[in-house]
């Protein structure tokens, strides 16, 4: 136990390390309150292979505004009893700003490593995420590294993550444009269902984010 503990300290601060040359281009003064509610499907097609849809909707300007509705469909393909592969496509209806509403998709595809020691799991992930939308393009690597500690008979299992997005491409390398936080709980409640309710702090280029985020899980 000692050893995974210092393994995941250390991680955590390679993670904060690599935020840390970013964090002065941020807008650290321009934050703003926003939601995140969304509904996930996970269906077990076999011992191999899962199914996994989410439905979401955000909002922005302080709750008065909705920023985007997606639908996110794919498959996690467990190769090794540590690692799944995964792949999606999402298509999403976005605020664009002065460009207004449009229609955008997305793809996605990578791998999770994860395992537990007692009650402590570990995940790390990574994603190429490519989006299409009003004309333009962006590729990103999005990382990211979750800690939960789920013991057994508690009504809600507490977890934490740090993700960075890297762009890839023109864009510079390795300067980080977005990094999110994120801590929460999730809560059973029933064997096919839970809450997963948590708060995310965003730090980005254009805007700081507070996040207030409710997700509603479902197993089929």
């Amino acid at each position: 136990m000692k050893q995974i503990l210092h393994k995941l300290r250390v991680l955590l601060l390679i993670v904060w390390g690599m935020c840390i040359p970013s964090l002065p281009g941020y807008a650290m003064t321009d934050s703003e309150f926003a939601t995140w509610t969304g509904v996930r499907v996970g269906w077990q097609l076999n011992p191999r292979v899962k199914f996994r849809g989410t439905f979401q909707t955000r909002t922005q300007n302080g709750l008065k505004e909705m920023e985007r509705g997606r639908l996110n469909v794919g498959l996690n393909y467990r190769v090794l009893p540590l690692m799944q592969l995964k792949g999606y496509y999402e298509i999403q209806y976005r605020d664009r700003g002065t460009a207004g509403w449009k229609v955008g998709h997305r793809y996605q595809a990578g791998f999770i490593v994860s395992g537990a020691k007692r009650n402590i799991k570990l995940g790390w992930r990574e994603l190429l995420q490519h989006t299409f939308i009003g004309g333009a393009n962006e590729v990103q690597l999005r990382s990211r590294l979750r800690v939960a500690y789920e013991p057994e008979n508690w009504i809600a299992y507490p977890y934490f993550f740090v993700e960075t997005f890297q762009p890839l491409g023109d864009e510079a390398f390795f300067s980080l444009p977005r990094v999110r936080y994120r801590s929460g709980g999730r809560c059973p409640l029933s064997r096919k269902t839970a809450l997963d309710v948590y708060y995310c702090r965003q730090y980005d280029v254009k805007r700081c984010q507070n996040i207030l985020g409710l997700n509603w899980e479902i197993k089929l």
